[in-house]
């Protein structure tokens, strides 16, 4: 089946009509993951901000957004349901897909190596069953004709993620707020002048 859609509206009518599935079976199954998790003491954003560097500049926001918003999706989709997909057919997207699902807890236990092993035993069953739900949500977009609503899914889905990501990391200055600010160099000048007026002082 053609997976590009012949119009614009047609591409909407995709998005529109598997809308319901991506709620069900991505959000809802994110929001039931991060309850058990959490239930059980397993809060995964303690453990990445020890091992990655939370500082926000511009080369990592802009290498963030390329790599995890516009080719992780593009590239997954393609590798793991389109081509397997396209060369055979249900039994490729089954096939890929689990690969792409275990791959994810695969790399994000790293993030959790200092929880004990039953810890990471329920991280690795809660973020299978999560990733299982997403891929039968992408998968069944593919096996529809809906090739390019599932690639543009995956990178919205991502974009939202990664722009929380990032605003969790940037303070923005609230406009209703006064702020005082020092400068450092005045406060080190005052510094050396009280020192100076001790020594002559001695």
């Amino acid at each position: 089946m053609n997976q590009i859609p012949e119009s614009v509206w047609e591409l909407l009518t995709q998005m529109a009509y598997f809308f319901p599935w991506y709620v069900a079976l991505v959000l809802v199954s994110a929001v039931a993951r991060i309850a058990i998790e959490r239930a059980a003491g397993i809060r995964i954003e303690d453990f990445t901000n020890s091992v990655l560097d939370s500082g926000v500049t511009y080369e990592s926001a802009f290498k963030d957004v390329v790599l995890v918003v516009l080719y992780f999706p593009l590239f997954e989709e393609l590798v793991f349901r389109g081509l397997p997909y396209l060369l055979f057919g249900t039994l490729g997207i089954v096939v890929g897909s689990a690969v792409w699902v275990s791959m994810h807890p695969a790399w994000q236990l790293q993030y959790v190596r200092s929880l004990p092993l039953r810890k990471k035993v329920l991280f690795t069953i809660t973020s299978t069953a999560y990733y299982t739900s997403a891929a039968t949500f992408y998968s069944m977009m593919w096996v529809a004709g809906a090739g390019l609503a599932s690639i543009l899914y995956h990178i919205a889905h991502n974009g939202w993620l990664t722009l929380v990501d990032l605003l969790k990391e940037v303070e923005l200055p609230a406009p209703w707020k006064k702020y005082r600010f020092v400068r450092p160099a005045v406060a080190g000048v005052k510094k050396r002048r009280v020192l100076r007026e001790r020594q002559v002082s001695i």
